[in-house]
């Protein structure tokens, strides 16, 4: 089974006061574009708006979950904090040092204590090398001893639950849960104090996911880490994270502590993204009203303006076609970026009729 994080260090009630405490990560007006070229010259035509101007905190020995659909930037959001992906704006504090302005050389510094796992285990891993070099080389590049790196390798392998012996070994002889463990040795190789986790138990299976998700847990309170976990099993999420943060086309549409979050979300696009999360109860699951939204998400090239929801809110006004919302804190610790939230308890459907209007909804049979 999988671990809650309700069982952890840090619990609701304690997040109630997180604003009191520095982050040990803090994020501002972060924007990342693409340019989009054409022409036998290739001049810029446009650009693709994938993230724009994300403002969040991580704290220590906290898990941040960044939700949203495929293609909502929380992917480029987590490359683009290590700047494995030049930001276009913005800052990244960590502590008290600008991630985005440092040099080439102060930034491989910064990166022993910012760490990275992907969503894809195999391609992460350099097929050429064996296991032994692929987790040792970060120490040999950070001036530890070769002879020390590959006698640490050992200690790392089964830390993360496979066997010394392993680091003989190539990636194509491990199974996609084992190469991810392998890449979560890496990243734990010089004792990083951020992990940044891209999607990490998506290509996996279920009884595989559980396992690793467990071990997430288990080495964050053994090296007091502080996760970013992107993903989009909303499922999973609930489990890992202290924290939850909504993504819809680039922007935070919602941020709260996972309880609040779930129970009582305020944001249209959080309910209805909670509705499609399968229940586990047959007879719940069989009696509960879907919420389909109308319309396919605009393209981050030319994003609509004023909030980005609004062509496929079914609850959306005239000002929400013009003004842009900023994330307003509705309850402590609980922070939504819509010009008409929904106020605790309400749902969507009730908002719906109560303006009068018809919303495309399903109820399962």
């Amino acid at each position: 089974c999988i671990m809650s994080r309700t069982d952890q260090t840090l619990d609701s009630g304690a997040l109630d006061g997180i604003g009191a405490r520095e982050p040990i990560l803090k994020i501002r007006d972060l924007v990342k574009e693409f340019p989009i070229r054409a022409g036998v010259f290739r001049r810029q035509v446009g650009a693709v708006q994938a993230v724009s101007g994300v403002n969040l905190d991580l704290f220590q020995h906290e898990t941040l979950g960044v939700v949203g659909e495929s293609g909502c930037g929380k992917s480029t959001l987590g490359r683009s904090l290590l700047r494995l992906v030049e930001p276009t704006s913005g800052t990244v504090m960590f502590g008290t040092e600008d991630v985005t302005l440092a040099s080439k050389g102060r930034l491989r510094e910064l990166r022993r204590d910012l760490q990275m796992v992907f969503q894809d285990p195999y391609a992460s891993l350099n097929p050429r090398l064996p296991i032994r070099d692929i987790v040792s080389e970060p120490m040999v590049i950070h001036g530890v001893p070769k002879k020390e790196a590959r006698q640490r390798v050992g200690d790392l392998l089964e830390r993360v639950g496979l066997l010394a012996e392993h680091g003989n070994r190539y990636p194509h002889e491990f199974s996609g849960g084992q190469r991810q463990r392998i890449g979560i040795a890496r990243s734990l190789a010089l004792r990083p104090k951020v992990i940044v986790l891209d999607e990490p138990v998506s290509a996996l299976d279920v009884s595989i996911q559980a396992q690793v998700l467990n071990l997430l847990d288990e080495i964050q309170d053994e090296y007091d880490l502080s996760f970013i976990f992107i993903a989009h099993d909303l499922s999973v999420v609930r489990h890992t994270s202290d924290r939850v943060a909504v993504m819809y086309l680039g922007r935070i549409a919602e941020v709260a502590n996972k309880d609040s979050l779930y129970d009582n979300p305020a944001h249209p696009y959080t309910q209805s993204l909670l509705s499609a999360v399968p229940v586990a109860d047959p007879r719940r699951e069989r009696s509960r009203t879907r919420i389909i939204l109308q319309g396919d998400v605009p393209s981050p090239a030319n994003p609509p303006s004023g909030c980005r929801f609004h062509p496929r809110c079914p609850v959306a006004q005239d000002k929400c076609k013009t003004d842009t919302p900023g994330l307003v804190e509705i309850a402590t610790g609980h922070q939504v970026s819509c010009h008409f939230p929904l106020q605790a308890g309400e749902t969507l459907l009730e908002r719906v009729k109560e303006l009068g209007r018809e919303a495309q909804v399903s109820t399962k049979n």
